[in-house]
């Protein structure tokens, strides 16, 4: 039997009108839960009143106790593929940046990184790497990942192409990690195609 609510004789609600309504929304508001609270559902429970510096006091060591330093994470490479290097033809051209290349200068190309930015460049396959800076945008090709400069291709013996992996430098960083040098691999011979 539907309930209707009749307006009074003057044309207004019943004082009782808002009252139900509001119960009636929050009523419809309500999660329906057809499972017993003691099903063994896991219930919230209502943490105790205490306040933030409490809670960290007791999470703090005991005064003078010396905590050992965290070791510092080896963190995997940023990025590994293919590296080619250029140079003869384009030596003393203008680069991205604007400065003059020079084949025998310690730089490199890539595709995104900052001008300026240093980077770590590991052959694992031999072991040897170079710290070269980003001062031009390449390679194009999306077979690699980085272009280096005559100087840098030198340092890591490379003739032709080769698998590299590369760590971006923090500032202040200006040589490459050593636990990075030391899980360097055996020699192995380059891929001999430009």
């Amino acid at each position: 039997m539907p309930m209707t609510i009749a307006l009074n004789t003057l044309g207004r609600w019943p004082r009782w009108a808002p009252a139900v309504t509001l119960t009636a929304v929050l009523a419809a508001c309500a999660p329906l839960s057809t499972v017993a609270p003691d099903a063994g559902h896991a219930q919230l429970r209502t943490p105790h009143p205490q306040s933030t510096t409490e809670m960290l006091s007791r999470m703090a060591p005991a005064p003078g106790l010396r905590l050992p330093k965290p070791l510092e994470a080896e963190r995997p490479y940023d990025q590994a593929g293919m590296a080619s290097w250029y140079g003869p033809g384009l030596h003393g051209r203008r680069t991205a940046s604007g400065e003059r290349f020079d084949q025998y200068a310690l730089t490199a190309a890539h595709p995104s990184l900052p001008f300026g930015t240093l980077v770590c460049v590991l052959s694992p396959n031999n072991g040897k790497s170079v710290v070269v800076r980003i001062n031009d945008r390449g390679p194009f090709s999306k077979k690699r990942i980085i272009d280096l400069s005559k100087g840098a291709a030198q340092a890591l013996e490379m003739s032709g192409l080769r698998a590299v992996e590369l760590w971006r430098l923090d500032d202040g960083e200006d040589s490459c990690p050593e636990h990075l040098l030391a899980q360097a691999t055996t020699p192995d011979t380059d891929a001999h195609t430009p």
